[in-house]
């Protein structure tokens, strides 16, 4: 095609445009003033702040750049000298962004508001005052306030979309609570659908730490591969609690883990100092509160526990409702989703006005984290206490005998019960091991039924069955799929259409399921057959025969089924892994093929009139080429080549040798193209909800499988403790409240003792024998050590767990009551001594027939006249209480021991020792203790506290003093009982004084 005289002229109307002028010969005015450091941040410059001439010359410092066409600016501005610059005027008007910005955070001034602006995500105002301190970024000046207009703009800092999920956790992390507004139209649609304007935005999801769950690891540029990303959130079991203290007899509870969908409900009477409270707090660790109040006022002690517990847990206060408003809002949410509308009268019926009114408020609470529809599965639901299955352990005993965390170091698990017991393989299967742990069995058949089944895995006569069996949830655990976790969140993404799962955690999840139940149908009856004739457990025999028939059902195939396994892993381009993730061999997915088609005719047409682009530049092997994002491209060299082209050919981008065009019928086809792009994104989307939505329908049946799973990889994990160690034994369980332990060891101790010997020690202790030990001894002597020892044991067994012994008979404990150490609670106006009474007070007040009682050092936070008469008057009252519950008490009064006399049931005995002379140059120093660490029968009057002071690092000097002031004490006590003795002769004075005379 010939150059025309229309394309010429617009050549050369572009040449002189891009032709430098020489600059003027003005005299340039003088620089403006420098601003102050604090200003030198970036900030966007006005064009009043500058002058041009009529030549299109600046009056400021000419600019490297090439010279750009000024004909839009006024000649006349050129005429008039240069004036002194004037201060910097703020901006009045809003730009439609900011618009967009103070409408969101007027709605939402609760949250930092993370808003989507093309490929970032940016803070505004305040909010990116606080994001640019907690993500170390750098943060643009401006204003802060939505009211202020002290500067341009406001003050904002930006992050790559890609890297939101990254930030995001660090701002959950610190306690934040966040909204993602995102843009919920794209440019090819609204191009396409002649829409103007700006983009439409809106929040997408609010998150806190406890209700984040990974939802935005999907975000930004599909084709970057996130296969190295890391979902921290998965490591979050926080629960959220809502707390109703509207009765003044009963508190309740309802406790939601968002990332299980666990829900747990209690009823409980309480004391003024919260007790009971705490022990669940100390259970369930919420991370965010909701208490409900009455109107008049709130419980101090309550907030004051809240943060002990917990000192970072976010709260929020609502007021107790009526209960028809309750009624109403249950009626209503139930409503609003699918075939749940029968719940509401379901939760009334079932559970009491305070439970509802906590299920109502998180409800509420959820619904702005679209997660309040976990509810609507019962059966997840749960009771906190059940007294006729399971024993619940005080916060003092979880505290004492380091049951999930150390005492002096609680963000160690090593060294805790749970980390001696916790040989799981799943995550599934750690959380049920927990549960089972802070609820030990109290039926005797129970214990013995789960004993049995450890029994059993820990012999190892197992069938080819249950090898396959373990090493395929091994499989499970180390691909690090989460059952449960992936299950909850098909529930939510179903209902409320966000991205809480990915397509390959949805893929993994069920081929997960698909592994283990392809186990039992594999095997089928002939390997639970095989299994029976060598166990005797049928605690597993039912467990594997559920499994079987679950097995026959074909709901995972089928789900499977539709799924192309290879895109499902592929996570190099997230959009390509949309497209491909299901085979389309079902009519189900038509809206999806439909858009492919679509697309195919317009790359069609595309090729077609790439052909005629080729005949036009008689280019035969011209392609289409692509820069950056910009496709359809038509790459043409500067120069003759492209003063040849039509004029209505678009120019899109250009480098110094080439140029990038688009005819418009290319033009037109690529927006064609981009919006079926954008409508096949959507049509996978829709059918990914409605396959959510189908696994979702089948949620019972696929928890039942979890729940399943659970059970035998605790049971796996209980059996695997010890297992190499001769040392543990299977516990004999008995009707009597007896403790009977040949050469028990204190288990967390043996276990991280290695290659040191730990001694071991017996218990003999029976409710109608030995019922109550009083325990003497020197300091560091081994007392606290054996007592946690007994109550540990105690508990292991009715775990569940095998106990290192050499032989154990047990009875079974209802509860185990400790009362030990010394601390102060400062924070809730509490000191050591009123610390101590207080526990003191609530085991005397909560022990049965059936409770284990640990007291250790009664009286030692106050003098010793009263220390002494506490301590004997507590245990007299144990001893003669009418329950008699079994009882070790720890003590350093060695005048106790005379109950042993009053009370056939009572026995001092003492942590037993050797006392070695330093010789006859040192007569005169404290003597020397070697710690044996065997608990023998009688009494000891010293408690050897020298030793200790010198095993600590007291100056020798120190210790020298104290041991002379010991002795003196000790003279003048024996002083007082010989003049005591002498007061007290009767009329045969004589004669005592002679046989005093000759015992001297």
């Amino acid at each position: 095609m010939a150059k025309t005289p229309a394309s010429a002229k617009k050549q050369r109307s572009i040449s002189a445009f891009f032709t430098p002028q020489k600059p003027a010969t003005t005299k340039l005015p003088s620089p403006p003033q420098s601003r102050p450091p604090e200003e030198s941040t970036p900030v966007k410059r006005k064009l009043t702040q500058f002058s041009h001439t009529a030549n299109g010359n600046s009056t400021a410092p000419p600019s490297p750049k090439r010279p750009r066409s000024n004909s839009s600016l006024s000649s006349s501005s050129s005429s008039k000298a240069p004036e002194k610059s004037l201060p910097k005027q703020s901006k009045t008007k809003l730009t439609p962004l900011e618009k967009q910005f103070v409408e969101l955070k007027r709605a939402h001034p609760d949250k930092i508001l993370a808003i989507q602006v093309g490929y970032k995500f940016k803070f505004f105002g305040n909010d990116a005052v606080v994001a640019s301190h907690l993500l170390n970024i750098m943060l643009i000046r401006g204003n802060l306030e939505l009211d202020e207009r002290t500067h341009d703009r406001f003050a904002y800092c930006s992050i790559p979309d890609n890297r939101l999920h990254v930030h995001l956790q660090r701002l959950l992390n610190h306690g934040m609570k966040v909204g993602v507004v995102k843009q919920t139209e794209t440019a090819a649609i609204k191009s396409v659908e002649s829409k103007s304007g700006l983009f439409e935005r809106k929040i997408t999801g609010v998150y806190t730490k406890a209700t984040y769950m990974g939802d935005e690891m999907l975000t930004g540029d599909p084709a970057i591969n996130r296969s190295n990303q890391v979902d921290e959130s998965g490591n979050n079991n926080a629960y959220i609690i809502a707390i109703h203290e509207g009765d003044a007899r009963n508190t309740a509870i309802v406790a939601v883990q968002p990332f299980t969908g666990d829900i747990i409900y209690d009823v409980f009477t309480d004391n003024n100092t919260k007790d009971e409270l705490e022990t669940r707090l100390a259970y369930l660790m919420p991370s965010e509160v909701i208490l409900i109040h009455a109107a008049s006022s709130v419980n101090h002690e309550t907030q004051k526990i809240v943060k002990i517990r917990n000192p970072s847990a976010l709260i929020e206060y609502r007021v107790q409702r009526k209960q028809s408003e309750v009624s109403a809002g249950l009626e209503q949410f139930f409503k609003s989703t699918k075939s749940s509308a029968h719940l509401s009268e379901y939760y009334q019926l079932n559970y009491n006005a305070a439970v509802c009114q906590c299920v109502n408020e998180l409800i509420s609470y959820l619904e702005e984290f679209q997660l309040s529809n976990v509810f609507t599965i019962p059966s997840n639901i749960s009771s906190f206490t059940d007294s006729r299955k399971y024993m619940l352990l005080p916060a003092n005993t979880l505290r004492a005998l380091d049951i999930f965390e150390v005492e002096d170091n609680p963000s160690s698990r090593t060294g805790t019960l749970a980390w001696l017991l916790n040989r799981t393989k799943t995550k599934n299967g750690a959380r049920l091991l927990h549960k089972w742990i802070y609820r030990p069995l109290v039926e005797k058949h129970d214990i013995e039924e789960r004993l049995e089944a450890v029994d059993t895995l820990r012999k190892g006569n197992y069938v080819h069955m249950i090898d396959v069996l373990k090493s395929t949830i091994s499989k499970v655990g180390k691909e690090n799929v989460d059952l449960d976790r992936s299950l909850i969140k098909v529930h939510y993404s179903a209902e409320y259409k966000n991205d809480k799962i990915a397509r390959k955690d949805v893929y993994l999840m069920l081929r997960g399921f698909s592994d283990i139940l392809e186990v039992f149908s594999k095997f089928g009856g002939k390997g639970l057959a095989e299994f029976k004739a060598c166990s005797s457990s049928s605690y597993l025999q039912d467990l594997f025969e559920e499994m079987f028939k679950l097995s026959q059902e074909s709901v995972v195939e089928d789900l499977l089924r539709q799924v192309n396994s290879a895109a499902a892993m592929d996570e190099n381009n997230v959009s390509d892994q949309r497209i491909k993730f299901f085979n389309l061999n079902d009519e189900k997915f038509d809206n999806i093929l439909h858009e492919q088609e679509q697309i195919a005719m317009v790359e069609s047409a595309l090729d077609q009139e790439l052909a005629s682009i080729r005949a036009y530049l008689k280019r035969p092997q011209l392609k289409f080429v692509t820069n950056l994002k910009d496709t359809h491209l038509i790459e043409v060299r500067n120069g003759k080549n492209v003063d040849a082209l039509p004029p209505d050919w678009i120019k899109i981008s250009g480098t110094k040798s080439v140029s990038r065009f688009r005819t418009p019928e290319v033009a037109k086809l690529h927006k064609e193209l981009s919006y079926h792009n954008e409508m096949l994104q959507r049509a996978c989307d829709e059918s990914f909800n409605s396959f959510l939505k189908e696994i979702d329908s089948h949620y019972e049946y696929l928890h039942s499988v979890v729940s399943k799973v659970s059970i035998f990889d605790c049971l796996l994990s209980l059996a695997e403790v010890g297992a190499d160690d001769q040392t543990y034994t299977k516990p004999n369980l008995v009707e009597k409240q007896v403790i009977d332990i040949e050469d028990g060891y204190h288990p967390i101790l043996y276990a991280m003792a290695q290659e040191s010997v730990y001694v071991p020690n017996d218990v003999t202790l029976a409710r109608n024998g030995n019922r109550v030990l009083i325990i003497t001894g020197p300091n560091m002597g081994g007392k606290s050590s054996y007592v946690k020892q007994v109550a540990l044991l105690v508990i292991m067994t009715q775990i569940g767990a095998f106990i290192p012994c050499k032989s154990a008979t047990l009875g079974v404990f209802d509860s185990v009551y400790i009362r030990m150490g010394a601390s102060d609670n400062i924070l809730r106006g509490k000191s050591t001594f009123m610390v101590e009474m207080t526990e003191s007070a609530n085991i005397i007040n909560s022990f049965t027939s059936k409770s284990l009682v640990i007291l250790d050092e009664i009286g030692r936070g106050t003098g010793t006249s009263d220390g002494i008469a506490l301590a004997d008057s507590i245990l007299r009252y144990i001893i003669e209480s009418d329950e008699k519950p079994v009882t070790l008490f720890i003590t350093h009064y060695p005048s106790l021991h005379v109950l042993e006399r009053e009370f056939d049931n009572v026995k001092n005995y003492h942590m037993a020792f050797v006392e070695t002379n330093r010789g006859p140059d040192h007569q005169n120093e404290w003597p020397e203790v070697v710690f044996l660490y065997k608990l023998v029968q009688g009494v000891v009057s010293n408690s050897y506290g020298l030793n200790v002071a010198k095993l600590a690092g007291i100056p020798l000097d120190v210790i020298k003093r104290a041991h002379e002031m010991s002795e003196a004490m000790k003279r003048e006590v024996e002083l007082k009982n010989w003049i005591n003795v002498l007061h007290n002769m009767n009329g045969h004075a004589a004669e005592a004084l002679s046989s005093l005379v000759h015992s001297i």
